[in-house]
């Protein structure tokens, strides 16, 4: 986990609506508000770097635009404040944390990550993802830049992006959940499974997408607090999984996420 850097408190950047670290978003505009007013004065008292435009160079950031429905990491798609991953990933930015779906990349590296506040803007997705660099306020954690993982894809990584993700039977009559896996590649896909499917199922889709790649054995785990799920017969809801992530790991390699 990297150190994060000390500076003067800056008391008049962010200030913070009255109410309880525990309050719960409901998509009013006064919720939003507090929400992202909080993150910033809780990361700044941690010792997040302050950041004025001024002294941010052009680097490659991990960038999260914090929008009144939502909030998207590096413009990619809108993550909901109400799913209980992004909840994880906001509370470690919110501690001044790496969030763990960036530390599984980068786990030997400084990473630079900034929180753009678009509180008073709603996200419409009118294009494809670009990357831009950050302008603007916000919060750095770290101070190295980061080792870029997705370069220019080749064509095989343009196959591999338009594989069609096998087909999960389910069943209207039961709960459905969703599941975010991440790959041992990096990659991350979003599938629905009824709370009455196994911890297998979800070994089973990962085995069947990947194809010749899905034969090296593998374990999955939970995300926060890690934890290897080791009994497969469970079901999802057994298994407390509604909603959760699921990590790939090869058992091959101590460092499943990083590309030879």
């Amino acid at each position: 986990m990297k150190e994060v850097d000390n500076i003067k408190t800056v008391k008049d950047e962010w200030m913070c609506k009255s109410g309880t670290d525990d309050q719960i978003l409901n998509g009013t505009e006064q919720n939003c508000d507090y929400f992202v007013n909080n993150l910033f004065e809780e990361a700044q008292k941690v010792g997040a770097i302050c950041m004025p435009p001024a002294t941010v160079k052009n680097q490659v950031d991990i960038i999260i635009k914090l929008w009144k429905n939502g909030f998207t990491v590096n413009d990619g798609e809108l993550r909901s404040y109400t799913d209980v991953a992004n909840q994880q990933f906001l509370n470690s930015v919110k501690k001044g944390e790496l969030p763990f779906e960036l530390r599984k990349i980068f786990d030997k590296e400084e990473v630079d990550v900034k929180v753009e506040d678009k509180k008073d803007e709603v996200y419409l997705s009118s294009k494809k993802p670009m990357f831009h660099p950050f302008s603007g306020h916000g919060y750095r954690l770290g101070s190295a830049t980061p080792r870029i993982i997705s370069k220019v894809r080749d064509d095989h990584q343009e196959a591999d992006n338009k594989r069609p993700l096998p087909l999960v039977p389910l069943n209207d009559l039961e709960p459905i959940t969703s599941i975010q896996i991440w790959l041992a590649d990096g990659k991350r896909i979003v599938q629905k499974f009824n709370v009455s499917h196994r911890i297998s199922h979800v070994r089973d889709f990962i085995a069947k997408y990947q194809g010749s790649e899905g034969r090296v054995p593998f374990t999955l785990t939970t995300s926060l607090p890690f934890q290897e799920l080791r009994d497969e017969t469970l079901t999802l809801e057994e298994a407390k999984l509604q909603n959760a992530v699921v990590v790939q790991r090869l058992q091959k390699t101590t460092e499943p996420f990083r590309h030879s």
